[in-house]
């Protein structure tokens, strides 16, 4: 999503992309906050707010917050979640959300969005160059706490 773009732009301009390491780690690290955070709006935002109904569950996506579920819960947990997930039918998503809910979920993503944010800004921040700073830290006002 971010370091692809910036790579042609760099490449048409007649850069070596070996020059750029630093802020390739940096926009790829951008690119996985940005994807996580689509996976939480999929399941917890607001169809009104982010434009669309999340089917991340129903169609037994391998998004962020089912790895976290995964990592956090019990076997019973564990065997309720393989029942429910990646199933049409709402009760079955319901029980998913709930066990998200149960294993606050919620939490670990705002935890992994401070996190992700501080170290996004450390990195953007250690750059040489005014000029990269402003493009990369405008690239990260545009993502962080995004809602849709």
């Amino acid at each position: 999503s971010f370091y692809l773009p910036v790579a042609c732009a760099l490449l048409m301009a007649g850069e070596n992309l070996d020059n750029h390491v630093d802020v390739k780690n940096t926009l790829v690290d951008m690119g996985i906050y940005f994807q996580v955070q689509d996976d939480y709006l999929d399941c917890f935002g607001a169809p009104e707010v982010i434009g669309k109904v999340g089917t991340d569950i129903e169609d037994f996506k391998c998004s962020w917050l089912v790895v976290k579920a995964v990592e956090r819960c019990n076997e019973e947990q564990r065997k309720s979640l393989n029942e429910n997930y990646g199933k049409a039918d709402q009760a079955c998503v319901a029980k998913v959300k709930e066990l998200y809910n149960a294993l606050d979920l919620q939490g670990a993503f705002t935890q992994f969005e401070s996190e992700s944010y501080e170290k996004l800004i450390k990195s953007i921040e250690a750059h040489p160059s005014k000029a990269v700073q402003a493009v990369l830290k405008s690239f990260s006002g545009k993502i962080y706490k995004w809602q849709k």
